[in-house]
């Protein structure tokens, strides 16, 4: 069978990854707790081929204590490095969080 990745078919000169592995989520600051929110930030993920996580924030959410706990959360991630063929290369993706309370 082929093997697809967001619908698409891969070959071996086709790219895969990088792929999370441990992926925890932020907590609401408890600074911020009982507020109603409805936050967002966007940052990206560079994975090198040693599977070693640089984080970027793109897009701050507008509390400055969510893109902490945003940032602390990301900074925990693991991932499996992207994969060219059979060899690992440095990749990267795009992360967006959304933060909502009722």
């Amino acid at each position: 069978p082929e093997v697809h990745v967001h619908g698409l078919p891969l070959n071996k000169d086709q790219q895969i990854g990088p792929v999370p592995t441990f992926t925890p989520w932020p907590a609401i600051p408890s600074s911020l707790e009982g507020q109603a929110l409805d936050d967002w930030m966007k940052a990206r993920m560079l994975v090198s081929k040693e599977a070693s996580v640089t984080v970027v924030v793109l897009e701050p959410a507008k509390h400055r204590e969510l893109t902490n706990a945003g940032l602390a959360a990301l900074n925990q991630w693991k991932f499996d490095p992207q994969m060219r063929g059979d060899e690992p290369v440095d990749g990267e993706l795009t992360v967006r969080i959304h933060f909502r309370t009722q």
